[in-house]
């Protein structure tokens, strides 16, 4: 049986440089910019007289691709939003002053003076 004839190097041509882009970047880094809409909402009004929410905001969050709405919702489980706890339109929210638990230390736990 007779050995295969291969031709040349199997794998990256030879005509190619070693780190070199087919394609150049075509300039600088599109920066994504976010900009948020909070309005507060009446929480008895939009979810029923027997709701526990004590604060409902409608944040609507405009970006390069469009833009996306979020309720976020107090009440006894805490600040969330209807995309999950990490959504960063409650970040926007809680930074607003709204009056609820800050962010940061307390005073629990320290010594007096």
């Amino acid at each position: 049986m007779a050995k295969v004839k291969k031709r040349g190097r199997v794998g990256k041509s030879a005509t190619k440089k070693a780190g070199r882009k087919k394609h150049a970047p075509s300039g600088a880094k599109k920066v994504a910019r976010t900009t948020f809409k909070i309005r507060e909402l009446d929480p008895v009004a939009k979810c029923g007289a027997g709701t526990s929410v004590q604060r409902l905001f409608r944040i609507d969050e405009h970006a390069d691709d469009g833009v996306r709405a979020h309720l976020v919702f107090l009440d006894r489980h805490g600040w969330y939003c209807e995309h999950g706890r990490d959504c960063p339109a409650v970040k926007q929210v809680r930074k607003t002053g709204d009056g609820a638990r800050p962010l940061g230390p307390n005073d629990n736990g320290r010594m007096r003076a």
